[in-house]
C-alpha cells in the first residue's frame, strides 16, 4: 500500500485551532486516497493540549483529535516509522478511512 502525504499549507502559523481544524477537514476531504499523513505541528495547532510546552507548537490533544477524526470517518494512529530526526518524539499521524458500512444506532 502506497502512502501519500497530504499537502496542507498555511500563510500564517498563528491560525486559531478552529481554522486549523477547518483546513485539516478540507485537506482530508480533498484527499482521494484511503490513507493520509499529517504532520504533528499542524495537528497540534488544530487540537492543542492544555499542557505548557517550550516547543514552537503546542502539544497534541490526541484524544480530541481521535474523537474529531472518528466523527468524520477516519481512524488515526501515530506513524513513528515516518518520523525522522526531531520528529521522532512527535511523529506524523496516519489517517485511514474507515470502511463505509451500516451504522448501528442504539434504540
Amino acid at each position: 500500500m502506497e502512502e501519500h502525504p497530504m499537502q496542507v499549507t498555511h500563510s500564517t502559523a498563528r491560525l486559531d485551532a478552529r481554522e486549523w481544524q477547518t483546513a485539516l477537514d478540507r485537506a482530508l476531504s480533498a484527499h482521494g486516497e484511503a490513507d493520509a499523513l499529517a504532520r504533528y505541528p499542524h495537528l497540534a495547532n488544530a487540537f492543542p493540549a492544555s499542557a505548557p510546552t517550550s516547543r514552537p507548537h503546542p502539544l497534541l490533544d490526541y484524544r480530541e483529535l481521535k474523537a474529531w477524526a472518528t466523527r468524520r470517518g477516519w481512524q488515526v494512529r501515530p506513524a513513528p516509522e515516518r518520523a525522522s530526526g526531531e520528529d521522532r518524539h512527535h511523529p506524523p499521524v496516519r489517517f485511514t478511512r474507515r470502511p463505509a458500512g451500516p451504522r448501528h444506532h442504539p434504540h
